[in-house]
């Protein structure tokens, strides 16, 4: 179950969208206070330091969200958070076994920017290695072809290697997800 702002409990929780945001890590949390988060998934709190954020999630990363049955719903200002019952019920804990995450790097840089960013691979000698994109207007990173990293540590290995050819440019990438079903 979710704090409410009093720091009680409730069936639906409301908070301001800007409350909810990704870790470097790629967790999906809730800032409750200046150095606490509750991870959406799984529930537990954890220390919080500013050096810990990544971005505040799209509409897309909300939808996925939803579609795991951790969001109710949203709009521009605020996120209606599915309480924690719901989200351990059995349906969805047949859903979450067959799960995939699939991962790209998010540059946060805007969509506008795409063409200088594949120019930017390029010169850097990286054509091979990823593929430009425009998500959520953002410029995000695939693997090659167009493929997602397959592992966490595969898409932090990428960031780490651009944040180290040219920080100055990838200095706020983020590692993102998208979750898909696996058919049995």
């Amino acid at each position: 179950m979710l704090k409410d702002s009093a720091g009680g409990f409730e069936e639906e929780s409301l908070i301001p969208r800007n409350r909810l945001f990704v870790l470097l890590d790629g967790t999906f949390v809730v800032r409750w206070d200046e150095n606490e988060v509750q991870d959406l998934e799984t529930g537990h709190y954890r220390p919080y330091e500013k050096r810990d954020f990544g971005a505040l999630l799209t509409d897309y990363e909300l939808n996925q969200l939803k579609s795991a049955g951790l969001v109710l719903n949203y709009d521009k200002e605020k996120v209606w958070l599915c309480p924690l019952p719901e989200r351990v019920n059995s349906a969805l804990a047949t859903w979450e076994m067959r799960r995939a995450r699939s991962y790209y790097l998010n540059t946060t840089l805007p969509g506008s920017m795409a063409e200088d960013i594949d120019d930017l691979i390029d010169y850097l000698g990286l054509h091979e290695r990823f593929e430009v994109r425009v998500r959520d207007d953002f410029v995000v990173l695939w693997s090659t072809r167009g493929a997602s990293f397959q592992k966490f540590d595969d898409a932090e290995k990428a960031r780490y290697l651009l944040t180290s050819k040219m920080p100055e440019v990838f200095m706020n990438t983020v590692i993102a997800f998208i979750e898909t079903t696996r058919r049995d």
